[in-house]
């Protein structure tokens, strides 16, 4: 049984501890029976990457940039001990000639930004992702489109853009246009006319197919590998870490992250890989709030303020990827915020970003035909009670999707990360190798994903206005199955959607986490429409008879599925299936859908995909699933704060000197890994009694040093005072940081339950909670400490969360390498 807690030593830490600290605790003389913290785990490995925010100390502050570093501190000193009056004499001149600038016009400029910042932020931020979103659909679908034809007029222009302007010459083809003004035009009539020329030939469409797709895959691998790492992925998983307080490299979110994510996304979608564009659409869009939200706001951007625009942005990216606005909404207060609180002002942000990016890609119009999403379609047949079963099959299979390949996703990430680490190019070559030839030769597989469901979710509607029943207004031989349809006809369609369905799913598992921007959204669907569409064609076969179902609402619904499986969404994924679609009347069956396939993953104790990722990669983020909180409440109630806390801390006192601080600050191997200290009543650095007055983060301290104007020669002369407001201003040799120190930190007894700490911790957002014994300092806990021992507990008492056939990985890798070897151009040794 766990005893007592100690961090690792020699790792960056969030609190004020150190290994070799002169303060003992003789009160709590005993030698605890400690884990062995020093090995890493899985679930705790990636903490230190994060910074933690101090959401009670830091929520209003301005967010601190290019302080900290010891080059920085250095050039202030050689600046203040050459030149420090002459600066000082430039800097009064440019204050001076700014305040007879601005004396006019500064005040009336200043109201009107402070009233209008939030409102054109938001705005800007909007206008820049709804224009990414357009760029990357245009670009995506020409791409996609170059591996089947050109455009005859202008090779760079895609289909859309090819067509959009064709005459129509067929009256039914007018008919239909009538019925559908939304109808894309049929690219038959645009081929017949010659504006599109498709690749012709027995073999030459083939090749060019798979080489098209290994270039754009290998381009995108390329840019990911040598411009951008950061780009990889999905990036939902470190997005929800940072807005529940747990900051992430800034590289996360720069403009190199942003360019490479838009250009090699569509790259990696257009070489035909299971990956979708929803889930690195919530990165790029939270890209473009952090860059706007920091040219703009600048010093006034706060960490509170920060938060709310990367929700807001992210929500944004789903709204524009489904042209989904409220499904946008919606997947940022259910999966974004779903750590940290999501109040009205953020709902409001998310709301106005949604409404303005889908605006803006509704004008920029990518499809050329009014639509933002290519899968749009609507249901005028209501659905019957006797169809319920065969919902419950597709909420069934929907859970057991989510359960499964999530899992498999997740083993294969391991063996990625295993065996295929030095290999991340020649996986990706390979990987879109396998998946051209897998599907070339069936559609639903060949066509890009959200033109195969385009196909899978419509409605077959019989032609009445013509008095023709055997017309449908949709061409596509889907609609032309009924009793009178030969066998091997039926088998053969029937065979095609259940092979769609099986290979995507496998190419899911092995594709997602490779070495490209990466999503599972959309790929998720597409298993689910070919599934649910299969479902249809045995119903109508066998059961009901053709015209009596909507075999399109089926599909639709078994994306709902496994969508709600994959993510673990329930309201986001009903809201967006419905704008997707306009079919409100089928609002019950989704729903029906979605709360089976909820049920089916928590009652498997199955989590998100995003957020199983975050446990696969050690990120930080406290939270429980709900099949764990009451285990882990028992569990965390067993240990007390004095079990966890760290006891041997580097301290301030209240009162020093500025060469003493920057010395600590600066010079000090051992204190660079601090990024916070309590401080304590002056004592004599033996007293191992000491009482703290506050706690002040290493950031903070090394911003305010940078700003003080102090000579090498006064900075041993020079006082900081820690708790007081006010010095003698006559006196340039005592300054205050009061102003950046918590004087109220959270204080525990040593008995407090650590279920206690994990939910003040969780609700709080503080960075640290000082322990205390009558009044005195006894140790320090961390966020991370807390998240440390919490997951360390769980891995004692129920072994590993995830478990992997090393035997098996080992038999595949002595298959796949000398595959790879081959590729790379390398000899067996």
């Amino acid at each position: 049984m766990v005893k007592g807690y100690s961090p690792i030593s020699g790792q960056e830490s969030d609190g004020s501890y150190r290994e070799d600290s002169q303060f003992i605790d003789n009160e709590l003389n005993t030698e605890p029976n400690m884990i062995d913290f020093k090995a890493v785990i899985p679930e705790t490995k990636n903490l230190d990457q994060f910074i933690t925010i101090d959401r009670i100390a830091e929520e209003n502050s301005p967010i601190l940039t290019g302080a900290g570093s010891k080059r920085a501190y250095s050039t202030r000193h050689r600046l203040n001990s050459v030149g420090s009056e002459t600066s000082r004499e430039e800097n009064i001149t440019y204050h001076n000639e700014r305040i007879h600038f601005n004396s006019k016009y500064g005040k009336y400029k200043e109201l009107m930004w402070d009233r209008c910042k939030t409102f054109i932020t938001l705005t800007t931020v909007a206008i820049t992702i709804g224009c990414f979103a357009g760029f990357i659909q245009i670009f995506t679908e020409t791409l996609v489109n170059w591996k089947t034809g050109h455009c005859a007029r202008n090779f760079l222009l895609n289909k859309s853009f090819c067509c959009s302007n064709v005459e129509s010459v067929s009256d039914s083809i007018t008919s239909r246009s009538i019925l559908n003004p939304l109808m894309k035009r049929q690219e038959i009539e645009c081929i017949d006319q010659g504006y599109w020329i498709e690749w012709t030939g027995s073999v030459s469409p083939f090749i060019i197919f798979i080489f098209l797709s290994i270039l754009f895959a290998t381009i995108s691998t390329l840019l990911v590998k040598y411009v951008a790492p950061m780009a990889t992925g999905s990036g939902i998983s470190e997005i929800k870490v940072w807005v529940s307080g747990f900051e992430y490299k800034s590289e996360f979110l720069n403009t190199a992250t942003l360019i490479v994510k838009s250009v090699a996304l569509p790259l990696a979608i257009s070489a035909g890989l299971a990956l979708g564009k929803e889930g690195p659409s919530v990165h790029y869009a939270t890209c473009c709030a952090f860059i706007v939200t920091k040219w703009l706001l600048k010093d006034n951007l706060t960490y509170s303020s920060q938060f709310e625009y990367l929700t807001a942005g992210g929500g944004a990216g789903v709204a524009v990827a489904f042209g989904a606005p409220i499904g946008g909404v919606l997947f940022g207060l259910e999966e974004l915020s779903s750590a940290t609180d999501f109040n009205a002002q953020t709902l409001w942000k998310s709301y106005y970003v949604a409404l303005i990016a889908v605006s803006t890609l509704k004008v920029i119009d990518p499809f050329r035909n009014g639509k933002i999403i290519l899968f749009n379609v609507t249901y005028d047949k209501n659905w019957r009670v006797v169809e319920l079963p065969v919902f419950i099959i597709l909420g069934i299979f929907g859970g057991l999707y989510g359960k499964y390949i999530s899992q498999l996703n997740i083993a294969y990430v391991n063996f990625r990360k295993r065996y295929l680490t030095r290999w991340a190019t020649q996986e990706i070559v390979l990987l879109a190798l396998i998946t051209g030839l897998l599907s070339y030769f069936n559609e639903f597989l060949k066509l890009d994903m959200t033109e195969s469901m385009g196909i899978l979710f419509h409605e077959c509607v019989s032609g009445e206005a013509n008095e023709d029943t055997t017309t449908s207004y949709f061409e596509h031989k889907l609609c032309y199955l009924d009793e009178h349809t030969e066998m091997f006809e039926f088998l053969k369609m029937l065979f095609s959607l259940f092979y769609a369905t099986f290979v995507r799913a496998s190419l899911v598992i092995v594709s997602y986490g490779a070495k490209v921007p990466a999503g599972i959204f959309v790929p998720s669907m597409a298993v689910g429409a070919t599934f649910g569409r299969a479902i249809s064609l045995i119903v109508e076969r066998f059961i009901t008879g053709p015209g009596v179902i909507t075999s399109g609402a089926y599909a639709f619904l078994g994306a709902a599925g496994a969508l709600c499986g994959i993510t673990n969404l329930t309201l986001t994924v009903v809201v967006i299936m419905l704008e997707l679609t306009g079919a409100f009347i089928y609002i019950i069956p989704t729903m029906i859908v979605v709360a089976i396939t909820r049920i089916i993953m928590s009652t498997s104790g199955t989590m998100g995909i995003a957020d199983q990722m975050i446990m696969v990669n050690g990120f930080p983020i406290l939270e429980m699933e709900e099949d764990e909180e009451k285990e882990g409440e028992r569990l965390l109630s067993q240990y007390k704060a004095q079990d966890i806390m760290s006891k041997g801390l580097i301290v301030l006192n209240e009162t020093m000197y500025i060469s003493e601080l920057e010395k600590m600050i600066y010079e000090s191997g051992a204190n660079n890994s601090v990024n916070g200290f309590p401080i304590v009543v002056n004592n004599d650095k033996t007293d191992p009694d000491m009482e703290c007055i506050g706690y002040v983060l290493r950031r903070h301290l090394v911003q305010k040093l940078m700003m003080q104007d102090i000579s090498s020669s006064n900075a041993s002369r020079t006082l900081v005072h820690f708790n007081i407001k006010k010095v003698n201003e006559t006196n340039p040799l005592e300054i205050s940081f009061c102003d950046i120190v918590n004087s109220f930190p959270i204080t525990v007894k040593l008995d407090t339950s650590s279920a206690v700490l994990f939910r003040l911790f969780k609700h709080n957002g503080c960075k640290a909670i000082m322990i205390e014994n009558h009044g005195l300092l006894k140790g320090i806990i961390t966020s991370k400490d807390i998240i440390r021992f919490q997951r360390s507990i769980f891995r004692e008492k129920f072994g590993t969360r995830y478990h992997y056939n090393e035997q098996l990985n080992e038999k595949i890798w002595s298959v796949i390498q000398p595959v790879i070897k081959r590729v790379s151009g390398q000899s067996d040794s």
